[in-house]
């Protein structure tokens, strides 16, 4: 898998990532690693709440696009709303997708293994 997302140049996430403002930027992107990697350590290391890395992401990326918007005017609200709007769009289909597999697959192992 590792493979394939280096050859496809980061895959879909990738194209989320660069329609964020600046998100090209060297420094703009280690400091969304740089964040990103602390909310990971937080929830490893301190919190037992259980998480998805992918909403922790979206979110921060989402976060910082509404920060930029607001202070620094390279887009509308109205823009940055659809924009995050359409990511949480995505990431809950994705969810409910998942979910669903997850529900079916006792009723596709009964089909695929009758007693």
């Amino acid at each position: 898998m590792q493979a394939i997302i280096f050859y496809t140049h980061g895959g879909a996430i990738q194209k989320v990532v660069l329609t964020k403002t600046n998100t090209t930027d060297i420094r703009s992107a280690t400091f969304v690693d740089l964040i990103y990697g602390i909310v990971l350590f937080l929830f490893k290391e301190v919190s037992k709440l259980p998480m998805s890395t992918t909403w922790v992401f979206v979110g921060l990326l989402a976060g910082r696009e509404i920060a930029v918007a607001w202070n620094e005017k390279h887009r509308s609200r109205r823009e940055v709303s659809r924009l995050v709007l359409s990511d949480f769009a995505k990431i809950t289909f994705g969810l409910l997708i998942s979910v669903g597999i997850a529900y079916l697959l006792p009723y596709l192992h009964e089909i695929a293994h009758p007693h």
